[in-house]
C-alpha cells in the first residue's frame, strides 16, 4: 500500500534527500511517500490560498520506474488544487504538460481548476 504523510523528522528528511538527491532537505516539513512501511520518496511543497509551490519531489533509485513518483504527483497535485488557485511546479519539466501545465520563465504553471488527469498512473512513467 503506498500513502504520503508529513513529516518534521529531520533525520528521515536528510537521508532520504541525500540518497535522492546527493543534498540534505532544505526546509522544517516534507512529504514522504511510504510503501507498505518502507520510505520511498520525498516532497517539498509549499500551500498558499493565491498558489501552492512543488518544490521538489523525488524517488529511491531503487523504487524507480515503478510509477511511484507519478503516483506521489498527482496526489500532491491534486491536494494543492484544492487550496490553492494556481498551482507553481518550481522548475521546467515536461512531465508537468499531461496535466496541463505551461512553461513559463523556468517554471511550470497552471491555474488549478484547469489541471487535468490522465485516466491512469503508467508504469515506467
Amino acid at each position: 500500500m503506498l500513502c504520503l504523510m508529513p513529516t518534521n523528522d529531520k533525520e528521515l528528511l536528510n537521508s532520504l534527500s541525500k540518497n535522492i538527491f546527493g543534498c540534505e532537505f532544505n526546509g522544517d516539513v516534507g512529504f514522504v511517500l511510504y510503501k507498505e512501511d518502507k520510505a520511498i520518496g520525498i516532497a517539498k511543497i509549499y500551500c498558499a490560498p493565491e498558489a501552492s509551490r512543488l518544490i521538489s519531489l523525488g524517488i529511491l533509485p531503487s523504487e524507480r520506474k515503478q510509477g511511484f513518483g507519478d503516483f506521489f504527483t498527482r496526489s500532491l497535485l491534486s491536494q494543492m488544487s484544492l487550496v490553492s488557485s494556481k498551482v507553481i511546479i518550481e522548475y521546467a519539466n515536461g512531465y508537468y504538460k499531461k496535466f496541463g501545465f505551461v512553461e513559463k520563465e523556468g517554471k511550470m504553471e497552471i491555474d488549478s481548476q484547469n489541471i487535468v488527469f490522465p485516466c491512469a498512473c503508467k508504469k515506467g512513467v
